[in-house]
């Protein structure tokens, strides 16, 4: 077994290469949609002068894990938060889980983990858990900080109304 002292870098170094890969596999995606060789679909009345939806940025959305909704008091995609609508839910290796929000084509995460796991520890603290955000789509979307701490804040109180009662779900 590893020492504390070396999981948290470890663990940094996965985090950071998880970002920096979600971050060329989006530039790819936009590239792709920007290629002037790709023919333009055939017009179709008003529905022709309305932007193409941008995906995603995590991986295709599931259904949340149960017990992930129940620790979220009932949050689930389709849901709002501070005005952006949730539309995935997606764990990662490093006991992460992000939901990804979206208002029209701009996308941002909020991330929850394990508290004293992220370093530098991330800006909202439950009990149990600590609540970041970040990853916008696209990179220069511009999103003011506060309002992406707004939003991360209203899903920690969600937590921290329902942490003491919903044991930690899978992947956290």
């Amino acid at each position: 077994m590893n020492a504390p002292s070396e999981k948290t870098p470890r663990l940094f170094a996965r985090i950071a290469a998880a970002a920096l890969l979600l971050g060329i596999l989006g530039f790819l995606v936009a590239a792709a949609q920007n290629d002037p060789s790709t023919p333009a679909p055939p017009a179709a009345g008003a529905a022709a002068n309305a932007p193409a939806p941008t995906e995603p940025f995590g991986p295709a959305p599931a259904p949340p894990d149960p017990a992930l909704v129940a620790l979220l008091d009932g949050l689930t995609v389709g849901n709002e938060v501070n005005g952006w609508k949730v539309v995935n839910f997606y764990p990662t290796n490093e006991s992460v889980v992000w939901v990804e929000l979206q208002k029209g084509e701009i996308f941002f995460s909020v991330g929850i983990g394990p508290k004293g796991t992220g370093k530098p520890p991330p800006p909202i603290q439950t009990e149990s858990y600590e609540v970041g955000y970040g990853m916008p789509k696209p990179r220069d979307a511009g999103i003011p900080a506060q309002e992406m701490t707004a939003a991360a804040e209203q899903v920690a109180a969600r937590i921290r109304k329902r942490e003491k009662e919903v044991p930690r779900p899978k992947g956290l």
